[in-house]
């Protein structure tokens, strides 16, 4: 792979991670929708504003990314709501690399050399090595198991769509500014205009923050997947794992125990056999 698409999917790893930490930690999924919308909102609008349309030949991609990305949002609430983000993170995290590389195989005709996808299974079974408890509540499970079909078919449906439009900055500003919309008009539904902005104004800068960011680690591995193996960087990414075990034990006081340990390491060999020749 090359080293600039490697660089750019671990630096996307650990943002993810980060976010994900930040979003668990709060207590009121609506406003935090709200205010993670305001944050894409603004990004994806900026973006639009410096790069204008993109071609026709985005635009389903456009459309059928925004559906899987709300699709995903309410998944990740719900999921949060019903386990530790050391369960749901990195179980849906899990079922990706390998159902994206199935994917990519059929519709954009890359085939991982045999050490490329040995590389992808590691990262899978680590990954499930890390999420997997054995005493996690049965929906939190259900709930990891959609997310990651979400996440393997945005970053799919994503990858080729940044392809097709020639430019990842603009394809995901664009998607951005056209999931935000939505996810806010839901949030105004839940709660009421009244209350949901009473309620964001008290720490808006929180999800607003955490808006901006995804947006920044995804544009970074959309980026990457324009010039470098769609599955082997999705695989990469999935490291996020790792930074989130760590980021769950310090911050979330969240046990972690030998088993979740080992796993990371199994996603650090995985990632080594994809990173480097």
């Amino acid at each position: 792979m090359p080293p600039l698409a490697v660089a750019a999917a671990l630096a996307s790893a650990l943002i993810h991670a980060s976010w994900n930490a930040a979003l668990k930690g709060g207590t009121d999924r609506v406003t935090d929708s709200f205010l993670i919308a305001v944050g894409g909102l603004g990004a994806g609008l900026l973006i639009i504003v410096f790069l204008g349309a993109p071609p026709e030949a985005a635009w389903p991609y456009l459309g059928l990314t925004v559906c899987i990305h709300l699709a995903y949002w309410f998944c990740l609430f719900k999921g949060y709501d019903a386990g530790d983000m050391s369960h749901v993170y990195t179980l849906s995290r899990g079922m990706a690399p390998m159902l994206v590389a199935m994917g990519a195989a059929a519709t954009a005709d890359e085939i991982p050399p045999p050490l490329k996808l040995v590389g992808i299974a590691f990262v899978s079974l680590g990954v499930f090595t890390v999420g997997a408890s054995p005493r996690a509540p049965l929906k939190a499970t259900l709930w990891a198991g959609a997310i990651g079909l979400c996440i393997a078919s945005y970053s799919l449906v994503d990858a080729l769509g940044a392809r097709v439009t020639g430019n990842a900055m603009l394809f995901i500003g664009w998607s951005m500014t056209l999931m935000s919309v939505p996810m806010a008009a839901f949030a105004f539904w839940r709660r009421g205009a009244k209350r949901l902005l009473a309620d964001a104004a008290v720490a808006p800068w929180r999800g607003i923050g955490i808006g901006v960011i995804s947006f920044a680690g995804y544009g970074l591995v959309l980026w990457a997947q324009t010039f470098a193996p769609i599955a082997q960087v999705t695989a990469l990414r999935e490291t996020s794992v790792v930074w989130g075990a760590l980021i769950a034990f310090v911050f979330l006081r969240e046990r972690l125990g030998l088993r979740r340990w080992l796993g990371a390491a199994i996603v650090a060999a995985g990632a080594g056999l994809i990173a480097f020749p």
